[in-house]
């Protein structure tokens, strides 16, 4: 008997009302964390973010390495190589990648024998999983805070092995051009049950400065029917240990198993700064057991409540993974190695990898003052500790070393200074204090300083600038502003000399403001200045690059409008207002800026002191969609730095970090909702907002219309409510 076509109609239109619904509710069930896309930063290559997991601040960060990786060490059209547990997320010149283990069929040791093609490949926050399908070898991964546990799928074989490689590091053997070596290390299989490896490795090479000591131990869930170690090439089967011989000797051990179609071997490593026995106490404290499940789940619930801190409504699908992708970035360094260091005592803050903070003092700590501020006083107390114990805080400090060059000024002085203003609780901060004093009056040496040009390193604190060599001015210009960071705590804590010293020293960066200085029809800009007082002869319009003269990562262009804490002075150095917009609008127009770099990033905001907020709006905008694809940043995303950049400019306010306000612009989102660490809320309302409507009409805070283009961190600090009234055209 034949069915009636209304039969088929309302069989197929219950199929499609099923289907609809079913949809609905995996969107309403939807979490931050599925909104989280790995592959953001990783698709462009150049964004150098790491498509393996890992967990908020976390040591370990495991992550597959593939030839032609960059300073991440993969490249997503690559082959697999292996896995390292130590990368670090969007830095511009990589380090580490040790641990190197690699699942294969027969025993390959050698660098490049390990390679094999993929499938199936899916990364998340809280799991990376692959399939290699030279070996029919399924991976999954999943961490916990300084341990990883494997899930290994072997197929049927006499010959499965685990091979790991103890020599094997980023710069030596993915990104080559970083160079690196390994002076010393042994590996040891326990004698008993052969399920057990540990052993250790002194590497240098990659950002950062000087040698540095890994610790790992790692277990197996099945004991080996074979084993044995190797040492640059040869194999000998059934020893349990081997050591380096000399510098850069390839050592390393393997593990061989028969195994049934579709067996599972879990492998569980753990990493270390301070020894193997402390690396043991990880594992054992974080992966007990063999329940995989449990501890992606675990991961997955740690990610899912770091990510709900803040609550977005409306925009697209996309909009919602670049947000909450940018958010996990900026979650993942510095890396909290506290009670994991050979150097600092039982309990005693270390926060390791800023590579460096003059990445991260802009936008990355502002933003955690909201959702961290612990992790904010964690790392100001771990400065505090590096001073008493090291002498120095600096710019960076990688795999536990202090970087002697820096990139710019002292910016730890701007993220004590930002946590000061904005009241963070648990530091001392007469100890904090001793950092800023003593980089005011010991530092501030200008790259003269690893030059060994002794006659010339206090030339800043004598004259106001630093005279013209490598990145002599912005360093000068990033030193005024440091300047200023500490006259407002040494004005706070009643410090009032000091005060008048810093304060009046702030404001020398006008010494640098060469008004014969020209290009595209404008004149005046921050230029450069010869010992004897006259001005060097500077393209503005030339993009220095790193370590240059006379400005780092930027140009006269992108610099003259770096004053953070006289934006005022600087309308005035520029004819008024109405020069001012129209210069710097020219600067955007023409990319004279460089507005997806860090120099840039508060830019935009200047368009506020002309008058022109609505100009704030569409730049910020335009840089957004320009160079926030989903491949991720044309460059570096700079340890979460770009992506802070992204999150407070999506949410629609702005923070000039080292002071106590924000900027407003046009936000992205009908809502955001910030769950401040107090437990009150912050609550952004834009109904308006779109594509379209982008600019600012009015704003409300806490229903009483706002004058005035920013707000202060007393007024949201214990919770408010923001309303935006939008529309698609400025107020004029």
């Amino acid at each position: 008997m034949k069915k009636s076509r209304l039969t088929d109609f309302k069989i197929a239109f219950g199929i499609v009302l099923s289907a609809l619904f079913a949809q609905s509710v995996i969107a309403q069930n939807k979490q931050p964390v599925d909104y989280v896309d790995n592959f953001i930063g990783v698709r462009s290559v150049k964004g150098n973010c790491v498509i393996g997991p890992q967990l908020p601040f976390a040591s370990i960060c495991p992550s597959p390495q593939t030839p032609n990786g960059l300073d991440d060490g993969y490249n997503p059209k690559e082959p697999i190589r292996g896995f390292a547990q130590l990368v670090q997320s969007g830095t511009g010149w990589g380090t580490n990648g040790q641990v190197f283990f690699s699942p294969q069929i027969g025993l390959a040791i050698d660098e490049l024998g390990h390679d094999s093609p993929k499938s199936q490949e899916s990364a998340k926050p809280y799991e990376y999983q692959v399939h290699l399908d030279r070996y029919n070898i399924g991976v999954n991964l999943s961490p916990s805070n300084h341990s990883v546990i494997y899930k290994l799928n072997f197929p049927k074989s006499d010959s499965a092995n685990i091979t790991l490689d103890l020599t094997h590091n980023l710069p030596m053997d993915i990104a080559t051009y970083i160079h690196g070596n390994v002076y010393e290390g042994s590996v040891s299989i326990e004698t008993a049950s052969k399920t057990e490896i540990s052993g250790f490795g002194i590497y240098e090479g990659g950002f950062g400065q000087g040698p540095y000591t890994v610790y790992f131990a790692a277990e197996l869930s099945k004991k080996p029917q074979s084993y044995g170690t190797w040492i640059n090439g040869k194999i000998t089967p059934k020893s349990t240990a081997q050591a380096l011989l000399k510098k850069n000797d390839r050592v390393g051990a393997y593990l061989q198993f028969n195994t049934k179609s579709n067996e599972e071997i879990y492998l569980k490593v753990s990493i270390s700064y301070k020894s193997i026995e402390q690396a043991k106490v990880w594992l054992k404290a974080e992966i007990p057991g063999w329940d995989y499940a449990s501890i992606q789940k675990a991961a997955r619930n740690t990610w899912n409540t770091a990510l709900k801190k803040i609550e977005i409504e409306g925009g697209s699908e996309k909009d919602k993974r670049l947000f909450y992708t940018a958010l996990y970035h900026a979650h993942l360094m510095p890396r909290n190695r506290t009670n994991d260091s050979k150097v600092f005592g039982k309990d005693v803050p270390v926060w390791d990898d800023h590579f460096a903070v003059w990445d991260t003092w802009r936008t990355l700590y502002p933003l955690h003052v909201f959702l961290n501020p612990a992790m904010v006083s964690g790392t100001i107390n771990s400065f505090i500790a590096r001073l008493k114990t090291n002498g120095k805080v600096k710019d960076a400090f990688v795999n536990g070393n202090e970087m002697t060059m820096e990139q710019g000024g002292n910016n730890v002085d701007n993220i004590i200074a930002d946590a000061y203003v904005k009241n963070i609780k648990g530091v001392n901060w007469e100890e904090a204090y001793k950092i800023l004093k003593f980089n005011a009056d010991n530092e501030r040496l200008g790259s003269f300083a690893w030059k060994k040009q002794d006659s010339l390193i206090n030339k800043y604190k004598q004259n106001g600038w630093i005279p013209a060599g490598t990145m002599s001015t912005s360093m000068s210009l990033e030193y005024s502003y440091n300047d200023f960071c500490i006259a407002q705590v040494a004005q706070g804590l009643g410090k009032t000399e000091d005060f008048k010293k810093y304060n009046q020293r702030s404001k020398q960066w006008v010494n640098l403001w060469d008004n014969s200085a020209e290009s595209d029809g404008f004149t005046g800009f921050l230029s450069a200045k010869n010992l004897d007082g006259t001005f060097a002869k500077v393209d503005v319009k030339k993009f220095a690059g790193s370590w240059n003269k006379y400005y780092y990562e930027g140009s006269g262009w992108v610099y003259s409008w770096f004053t953070p804490h006289q934006f005022d002075q600087l309308v005035l150095l520029n004819g008024g207002k109405e020069k001012f917009v129209k210069k710097l609008n020219y600067g955007y127009e023409n990319r004279l800026l460089n507005y997806d770099n860090e120099p840039s990033f508060l830019t935009a905001q200047a368009f506020h002191y002309g008058g022109r907020s609505d100009l704030t709006s569409y730049w910020t905008r335009e840089v957004m969609k320009e160079k926030f694809p989903e491949e991720g940043t044309f460059d570096n995303d700079d340890s979460g730095a770009m992506s802070s950049w992204y999150i407070f400019s999506a949410m629609g306010f702005f923070p000039n970090a080292g002071q106590d306000f924000y900027y407003l612009n046009g936000p992205m989102f009908t809502k955001v909702t910030i769950h401040l660490a107090n437990g009150r809320k912050l609550i952004l309302n834009a109904p308006k907002a779109s594509s379209e409507n982008i600019y600012v009409k009015t704003v409300k805070l806490n229903g009483k219309i706002h004058t005035g283009f920013s707000f202060t961190h007393d007024q949201i600090k214990d919770g408010a409510t923001l309303d935006f009234d939008m529309q698609n055209k400025p107020n004029l």
